[in-house]
């Protein structure tokens, strides 16, 4: 089975002497929801825009479901659901206009389930250029996951929601995923709520793919140790930051009785790979 989302060694940017992203790899495994973690201007939306094919990458691979990603065709691209940072089409048009309109193109669109989630958002019937960014956002929500796609691709998708409806859609995401085994991947910069529902995390960072690991693996392995000198290039340190050392496999390693061990904070880890 081909995995629904592959980069090898991609390099691409906006400019040709100052790539986003260089010699990246990165490969998103069947039925992961997989947390992509970046700081402002890493270049998470230029590494989406290029998986999904929006972008063309000046070299390297770049597969969805096995076919290159700029010339995926259409069978393809209809198991794929996209949700950007904001939603801005169809503002002439009410919610349920917009989702009859769309429907009709996806054979395997689930009214029952869109029905079901605009009644538990509140999505009022007005026209979509009246409400607010995180209804708007909600939308667009409704018209990637209404065909049931096997990859769904999240681009900040809740930094427009209150706590409540953001808790609320991280929850039905997750239902999602263990009732079809439906792939996500998520693009943030809040670690708890990456922590809360991912599978996985990769962190971007320098234009490439730092750290990809089950964030179950990332809890019984690694540790933050203080009080050792344990720098690069050990091929167990994650990240080192002052006395501050993150260790894989920590077990392994004969610490000082004067070393202190953490157990894993994941935002304190993402910090310090990116510091």
């Amino acid at each position: 089975m081909n995995d629904p989302l592959a980069l090898s060694h991609v390099v691409v940017g906006y400019r040709r002497k100052r790539p986003v992203l260089d010699d990246l790899t990165f490969v998103v495994r069947p039925g992961s929801i997989t947390g992509l973690l970046g700081r402002n201007g890493a270049g998470k939306m230029t590494l989406i825009h290029t998986a999904l094919g929006l972008r063309k990458a000046w070299g390297g691979r770049v597969l969805l479901f096995g076919d290159a990603a700029w010339t995926a065709p259409a069978g393809v691209r209809r198991r794929i659901g996209f949700v950007p940072q904001r939603f801005l089409d169809f503002q002439w048009l009410t919610p349920s206009q917009c989702i009859n309109l769309v429907a009709p193109f996806h054979d395997n669109w689930d009214h029952q389930l869109v029905a079901e989630l605009q009644e538990r958002w509140a999505v009022p019937d007005k026209r979509i250029g009246t409400l607010s960014p995180g209804m708007r956002q909600c939308i667009g929500v409704l018209l990637a996951i209404g065909h049931r796609p096997d990859l769904l691709v999240l681009d900040e998708p809740v930094a427009m929601l209150d706590p409540g409806a953001r808790r609320d859609f991280l929850r039905t995401i997750g239902d999602l995923n263990a009732a079809t085994g439906q792939t996500v991947l998520l693009s943030s910069h809040i670690c708890s709520d990456v922590e809360r529902i991912c599978s996985d995390v990769a962190i971007l960072h320098g234009g490439k793919i730092v750290l990809h690991s089950e964030i179950d693996d990332l809890k019984e392995n690694v540790r933050r140790v203080t009080g050792i000198a344990l720098v690069p290039p050990d091929k167990d340190v994650l990240a080192n930051e002052g006395a501050r050392t993150w260790l894989r496999n920590w077990r392994d390693h004969d610490l000082s009785a004067a070393a202190h061990v953490d157990e894993l904070n994941l935002e304190e880890l993402f910090l310090d790979i990116t510091s």
